[in-house]
């Protein structure tokens, strides 16, 4: 899993792309992950979730807080991809 972390443009970037950015906008910038990586973790966590594994571990295994957990188990079941049960 790829970890979060904090790096300096000008450390990252080739000079070029850093003043290209900088043209429109300064200051603290997101960059998300390729959607690949959001899907693999969704995955994993409804295949924890079908092997009887909690909430609480299952956010610790993928790095995600348990709300975001109970979101994406929410979402699974509201599109049928689970049945119903709920686990602590």
């Amino acid at each position: 899993m790829f970890q979060h972390r904090h790096a300096n443009a000008k450390d990252v970037l080739p000079k070029e792309l850093l003043a290209e950015v900088q043209k429109h906008y300064t200051g603290n910038l997101w960059v998300p992950l390729p959607k690949m990586f959001y899907e693999s973790r969704r995955e994993l966590v409804l295949e924890l979730f079908k092997r009887g594994t909690t909430t609480k571990e299952i956010a610790a295994s993928a790095s995600l807080s348990t709300r975001r957990v109970s979101q994406i188990l929410a979402e699974a079941r509201q599109s049928g991809e689970i049945s119903g049960m709920k686990r602590r």
